[in-house]
């Protein structure tokens, strides 16, 4: 009895339950038991229908989420503002030309960006037109007019070992020209003095270290010299001699319109074709004046003014060398 009256009160119990769910309402969308992250149903179709049509319910339409499992990774994405087609994903913005690429490289990109923009006409790095003041300066040269007018300049002078002497020489391409001024240049001269000049080119050429005598006095000469220059104060008799290898001889060269004296100003001027002497590159040089009289012979007025002390027959102890591819203010004294 017991047992069968427990039984009803059971099943009674369960069947007020089922009756009870049965009639229980539907909650409504807000309350506790509506779907997870606000999902939603379309035409006012329950959350049960919604996830479950059952019995023709109306489909989910397609603009509803799918699962409101996804709700938290699809309502992040949907939220996400749209890409226009006509921009690129992830197209970085064109770089202005005046702005650095990335604020990052300020200390780089703004030094690199705040230089002057290279102008397209002028080449990188191009060097400047070559100034024609920097270019090669033409090899020295001088022409002397042949005509008693001295006009040989101050870098063509040169001192000698007395007072109120001067020596003086050019070149240019075709002759070497040497001049003397001083007192016994004058007109009224004494027909025993003269200016003589001994020239040497390259030491190896051959040549003699002995000049030609005057009377008694021949001097010694600091070079081996291949010609000799005469020209008397009484201005009417010059010529040349070459070293022929056994003695001095004449050498056969005219100074027809080659030699001029100055009027009043005891100045006289020569020249020689650089041929005569072979063309050397360079060409050693002494000068002095002599008095060959009898009694009375001296040397003086020698250039350089260091070759020797003006007397009797003295040696030649400097000469000066020339290079023709200089000036004669680039003439040292050798030896």
């Amino acid at each position: 009895m017991r047992f069968l009256f427990c039984l009803a009160a059971l099943g009674a119990a369960a069947c007020a339950a089922d009756s009870s769910e049965l009639e229980a309402p539907i909650p409504p969308l807000s309350d506790a038991s509506a779907p997870r992250d606000g999902a939603s149903t379309r035409d006012g179709a329950s959350v049960q229908d919604a996830a479950n049509p059952r019995d023709g319910a109306p489909a989910v339409d397609a603009f509803s989420l799918a699962d409101a499992s996804d709700a938290g990774v699809d309502a992040a994405r949907d939220s996400a503002t749209p890409v226009d087609s006509a921009t690129p994903v992830d197209a970085a913005p064109p770089v202005d030309s005046a702005t650095p690429v990335d604020a990052s490289d300020s200390g780089v990109d703004a030094a690199r960006d705040s230089a002057t923009p290279v102008d397209s006409a002028t080449p990188v790095d191009a060097a400047p037109p070559r100034d024609a003041a920097d270019a090669a300066p033409a090899p020295y040269a001088h022409t002397i007019a042949i005509d008693g007018v001295n006009d040989f300049t101050a870098a063509e002078s040169f001192a000698t070992s007395t007072s109120g002497y001067t020596l003086y020489v050019a070149w240019d391409a075709a002759y070497v020209y040497f001049g003397a001024s001083g007192n016994d240049v004058q007109t009224t001269a004494a027909a025993s003095k003269w200016w003589l000049l001994y020239l040497g080119g390259p030491v190896a050429s051959g040549g003699s270290s002995a000049g030609t005598p005057y009377n008694t006095q021949a001097p010694a000469l600091p070079f081996p010299a291949h010609w000799h220059v005469r020209w008397k104060t009484t201005n009417d008799y010059t010529s040349a001699f070459s070293y022929g290898g056994s003695g001095w001889g004449d050498a056969g060269v005219s100074f027809a319109n080659g030699v001029f004296r100055g009027t009043g100003n005891n100045f006289v001027e020569l020249r020689l074709a650089r041929a005569t002497l072979g063309n050397p590159a360079s060409l050693r040089v002494v000068s002095a004046f002599i008095n060959e009289a009898q009694n009375t012979e001296a040397t003086f007025a020698g250039a350089p003014a260091s070759t020797f002390t003006d007397g009797y027959n003295p040696a030649y102890t400097k000469a000066y060398l020339f290079t023709f591819l200089a000036s004669p203010a680039a003439a040292t004294v050798i030896p």
